[in-house]
């Protein structure tokens, strides 16, 4: 070890003290050019769930009303096979994947987190 010190914050210590909320969230365009044509028309969905920082997702889920989780539930599984062909194709190896991908990822997993 380093024998450098550090602070375990909560959760909710470290979303206080950075601003790790809902709305801190960055503003996300993507590029239709990066999304496979069959999912372009998921990218509404991704440039608002598709925050890369864990807290802020969880804190936008968390804060978003019942009708907005479920359509985002639902708008996944209507597009499952699809999402799964590109999410865990090539890209998935990629060291440098497109800001795009990341987006769908992290929409997937506020999904999931929901």
């Amino acid at each position: 070890m380093s024998g450098r010190k550090f602070e375990m914050l909560s959760v909710e210590e470290m979303r206080a003290r950075y601003g790790l909320v809902a709305r801190n969230s960055p503003t996300i365009r993507l590029d239709p050019r990066n999304v496979p044509e069959d999912l372009r028309h998921l990218i509404p969905y991704a440039e608002l769930w598709g925050v890369g920082d864990d807290l802020i997702r969880e804190d936008i889920v968390r804060s978003s009303p019942k009708e907005a989780i479920d359509e985002l539930r639902r708008i996944i599984e209507d597009h499952e096979v699809l999402l799964d062909e590109w999410l865990a194709g090539a890209e998935a190896d990629s060291t440098n994947p497109t800001d795009e991908y990341l987006a769908f990822s992290a929409m997937r997993m506020a999904s999931d987190f929901a």
